[in-house]
């Protein structure tokens, strides 16, 4: 039995691939932390038996019954290079919970998941800051970048995980595996007409200063397609506009990929959350935005695992913020090949 402490669960991704790595019934999660309220609700509605402690900055830790396994990250905007990378927002203190946890408890193992940028060059000092109290505590530590690509789902994400083991490090890394599947398997069969955008949203996305860009099969060239050749480029298969586009006029990439369309033979960007319809993820050559459910699937969350509990914008904002299901499970898979 493998008994565990979820902090920052979110909509419950450690939880999920802790149970498909290892039977369910060797799991028990003495406690998880979430202060958001609609992914408290999710959590709680795939996994009543977990007990709710809410606040992890509330916890009484020497009440707190022993544990295998610690698992959590803190809130990653302070690092994350789509936010302003600065640690004097509140969120990275956070991470001394974390630690105190750590320190106090000494759980045989820690699995850590950020955001790229922390192991920048800007965060040394914080990051060597952490890593060394963790040392001091008996932990090893093996980190790597790992991609969801990399993982047979099609969307381009790149998170920075770290395994801490108490004592002696026993753990390598799951390999690089072949990307398999593409957009076009993930896609609904039917979908809403709501999701497909609309005259004036394709005037507004592909006018002079927000061109549309198509990214190929083989991403090896991206391009941007002003309104007449866009016209054009729908007027034909897929297969001519591949051979034909080289042809077209190439205009100035937006620096964004809110006005960007991947193709279906290909993957996802980096999903992100959809406060306006020209945020989400849009795919030719049925020029849609991907629905909720398509979002669960790029994370590997089954169908409707958030979109049949709350609204479809907190869905979105769920998805977007939480771990793809396969890396953390293969992760585990090598933690516990005992």
């Amino acid at each position: 039995m493998i008994k565990y402490l979820d902090t920052f669960a979110w909509v419950g991704w450690f939880h999920l691939a802790l149970e498909q790595a290892i039977w369910k019934d060797n799991i028990k999660s003495i406690w998880f932390s979430e202060i958001d309220k609609f992914a408290k609700q999710v959590y709680q509605d795939h996994f009543p038996e977990s007990p709710d402690l809410w606040d992890i900055t509330q916890i009484d830790i020497d009440k707190l019954e022993d544990f295998d396994l610690l698992t959590g990250w803190f809130p990653c905007q302070d690092v994350s290079v789509a936010w302003k990378q600065s640690l004097e927002w509140w969120r990275t203190v956070l991470v001394e919970y974390l630690l105190q946890i750590l320190e106090k408890k000494q759980p045989k193992y820690f699995v850590f998941e950020n955001v790229k940028g922390l192991m920048s060059k800007k965060f040394n000092k914080f990051r060597e800051s952490i890593f060394e109290r963790i040392v001091l505590a008996w932990y090893h530590c093996n980190y790597k970048v790992l991609n969801t690509k990399d993982f047979w789902l099609p969307q381009n994400r790149e998170r920075v995980f770290i395994v801490w083991q108490l004592s002696q490090l026993n753990f390598n890394f799951p390999q690089w595996q072949e990307l398999t599947t593409f957009l076009t398997d993930i896609l609904e069969e039917e979908v809403d007409d709501n999701y497909y955008l609309n005259e004036k949203q394709i005037e507004k996305a592909i006018d002079n200063r927000k061109p549309f860009t198509f990214h190929t099969w083989n991403k090896r060239w991206p391009m941007c397609l002003d309104r007449n050749e866009l016209w054009y480029a729908l007027a034909l298969t897929a297969s001519q506009f591949w051979k034909e586009s080289r042809q077209l006029n190439i205009v100035n990439k937006p620096k964004h990929s809110n006005n960007r369309i991947y193709h279906t033979n290909w993957i996802s960007p980096t999903i992100n959350t959809c406060s306006w319809w020209n945020r989400q993820v849009k795919i030719y050559p049925e020029l849609r935005k991907l629905t909720e459910i398509e979002y669960e699937r790029l994370q590997w969350f089954p169908d409707w695992w958030s979109s049949d509990i709350v609204s479809k914008s907190q869905a979105y904002k769920q998805m977007w913020n939480a771990i793809s299901v396969p890396v953390v499970k293969n992760i585990f898979i090598n933690l516990f090949k005992w």
